[in-house]
């Protein structure tokens, strides 16, 4: 191993490994990857890490009912989403 000599990586080798990664994992490739972890993880710890949630729906001009406050406690983000669906659409 000592008498190998250590070749200096020049420009030409570089632009070779960035056409490489691009020609097996495509243009966007890497961006959807950074996306889908942001949505699989980063989101719930983003939500895990707030403080609790209270949703309180705007009046729909419904005379006599009031709007229930909701609390939403370290909740799954997919369930904080189908509250809030709920909450804007309170006949589904």
């Amino acid at each position: 191993m000592e008498d190998e000599e250590e070749e200096e990586i020049v420009q030409e080798d570089a632009w070779a490994v960035i056409s490489s990664y691009f020609e097996e994992k495509g243009l966007v490739r890497q961006q959807l990857d950074s996306f889908d972890a942001f949505i699989q993880n980063t989101m719930q710890e983003v939500v895990d890490e707030a403080p609790d949630l209270v949703l309180t729906p705007e009046p729909q001009h419904k005379p006599g009912q009031q709007p229930q406050p909701q609390v939403v406690l370290n909740t799954p983000l997919l369930l904080i989403i189908q509250t809030l669906t709920k909450l804007n659409r309170p006949d589904t």
